[in-house]
């Protein structure tokens, strides 16, 4: 899974430098391994934060831990069947089931603990012998010019001061981001005033992991907050803090068993591990790279809470900047390629706040009449058909989809047009008749995926694009796959395809769709051929 074709270093330690071993880092850290890529990842503490601060991940990041090979492992301590319920004065006035992942292939929402979860990550990070981890130092310096970028280390418990050089940087370090700071990149936005509390706590049962976990939005004008059973045995809650309250007076014995009892936990049969204050905080960084430094997760942009956003947009962030860096170091690619990050991520995360607000606003409400009218809305909503699946089946979330203003994508986009969104990740069926995800056959490579009626073009044949040649169902019935054809039985992408009027789409290493088959322009190849070679490496010497 290592790349030899990684150029000889010079001038420089290594070819990228990660500031940050948080969910997003260790990402980003796994994601250039896999591609054999040099890299250094820089982290402040030791050992694992234990604080149990995020909580959910969604489909979107799934698929990349999946292409990681570390999703099943994940897995095996996530609640994966979880049901979300908002509930006022006891009851529920909406649930949402959020197992559906619009045909991605992975489940659509999981829940975990948080120290697991960054233990697997980095334990994955193992594999790869060109990523090197050096805990106890923070970022105190940088400096950059035209080839390269030097940070300066400082260890955390004394020390002299240490100089690391890099082609580049990507600063995962945190909505407090030492890098973003040196760099003078602002972080404008605003917090939510109302204070909010919580409490961290080991439950007196455990929750199997297979077992559906429900996720309650309490929303009462009295206290709104968040009560969720979590993996592992752990709980957290979360509570407004009302007027004339202070987090250190709720931090006593007496506030703590006086809160859990409202959600009716005994605080005797529990064993509480942190409690905390906090405030929301809304904002985004004024420009999301500086030259040849990249901001990733939070040092790039903070939302709400409210729809558990937080760790997927830090690791879409990766997967979407990662293959460029791959294309950009070890093949032709021009570093222009790298200023489409911003112009294609920006979106999705403005999207993502705004729908986490929207459900803190239907949490929040501060007055019981209105809180009653909202109650019977969604009451009323959820009988009429279409309308309750939508609301069932989290379909209010915004479908991730990149920003095509200023991306890479085909340059003669037709209505319609599928560019900028995910391939879908069927089952499918090859030759020896054994079903594999999609995303096992693309193996982060440029690929075309076509029917019969569209094969690849010459062009980008020759500029070694890869090839997944679909055969319709009818081929699983007559037990007649051809080597080096593949089925979905299930029909996904023929759907798909039929939706965009395609017969084929060319797909880039993060499985997004570059254009179809129709769109498919002259200058097309010439563009792709540029961006396709570092992909190349990883698939030449897995072969």
């Amino acid at each position: 899974m290592i790349s030899n074709n990684i150029r000889p270093l010079r001038d420089v330690d290594v070819d990228v430098v990660i500031i940050g071993l948080g969910p997003t880092g260790a990402t980003a850290a796994n994601l250039l391994g896999q591609r054999g890529i040099t890299t250094a990842v820089i982290e402040r503490d030791i050992s694992i934060y234990p604080r149990q601060r995020a909580i959910a991940s969604d489909e979107d990041a799934h698929r990349v831990w999946q292409g990681l090979g570390l999703f099943d492992e994940m897995l095996a301590t996530m609640s994966a069947d979880v049901r979300v319920h908002f509930k006022h004065g006891g009851k529920t006035f909406l649930s949402m089931f959020s197992a559906e992942s619009r045909d991605q292939g992975v489940p659509g929402m999981a829940y975990y603990h948080q120290p697991e979860l960054e233990r697997v990550l980095r334990e994955g990070i193992t594999r790869f012998p060109t990523v090197t981890v050096r805990s106890g130092f923070e970022a105190v310096g940088l400096s950059q010019d035209s080839d390269s970028v030097t940070i300066t280390l400082r260890p955390v418990d004394g020390g002299d001061d240490q100089l690391i050089r890099s082609r580049y940087v990507i600063a995962a370090d945190g909505g407090s981001s030492a890098i973003r700071k040196l760099l003078g990149i602002a972080l404008p936005g605003k917090h939510i005033e109302e204070p909010w509390f919580d409490i961290q706590l080991r439950a007196w049962y455990d929750l199997p992991a297979d077992a559906p976990l429900d996720f309650t939005f309490i929303s009462d004008p009295r206290r709104p907050g968040v009560d969720c059973p979590c993996p592992m045995g752990y709980h957290r809650v979360e509570y407004r803090v009302n007027k004339g309250e202070t987090v250190e007076q709720l931090q006593t014995e007496a506030g703590l068993r006086g809160l859990l009892a409202e959600r009716g936990i005994d605080y005797d049969q529990v064993e509480i591990f942190r409690s905390w204050g906090y405030t929301f905080h809304i904002r985004q960084a004024e420009r999301w790279s500086k030259g040849r430094v990249f901001l990733a997760g939070d040092a790039a942009h903070i939302m709400p809470p409210f729809a558990g956003q937080g760790v997927s947009s830090g690791v879409r962030d990766t997967a979407n900047l990662c293959w460029k860096l791959d294309a950009v170091l070890n093949g032709s690619a021009d570093a222009e390629l790298l200023q489409t990050y911003e112009s294609e991520r920006r979106l999705n995360v403005e999207q993502l706040t705004n729908f986490s607000l929207r459900i803190g606003r239907i949490v929040m409400l501060e007055n019981e009449a209105a809180a009653r009218v909202r109650d019977g809305l969604f009451v009323a909503a959820s009988k009429v058909p279409g309308v309750s699946r939508l609301l069932a089946g989290n379909g209010l979330k915004p479908l991730y989809k990149l920003g095509t203003k200023g991306g890479f994508f085909g340059i003669a986009p037709l209505r319609r047009s599928p560019r900028g969104t995910f391939i879908k990740q069927p089952w499918v069926v090859g030759s020896d008749l054994t079903p594999v995800r999609l995303d096992v056959v693309l193996d982060n490579k440029w690929t075309w995926v076509g029917f019969p009626s569209a094969p690849i073009p010459r062009q980008l044949a020759r500029a070694g694009v890869a090839e997944v040649k679909l055969e319709y169902a009818s081929a699983i019935a007559s037990h007649k796959v051809g080597a080096g054809h593949f089925v979905d039985s299930e029909g996904v992408l023929e759907r798909q395809m039929r939706r965009a009027r395609a017969d084929g789409f060319l797909v880039r290493p993060d499985r997004f769709i570059y254009c179809s088959d129709r769109e498919f322009a002259p200058g097309d190849h010439r563009r792709v051929a540029a961006a396709v070679v570092g992909g190349l490496h990883v698939a030449e010497n897995r072969a």
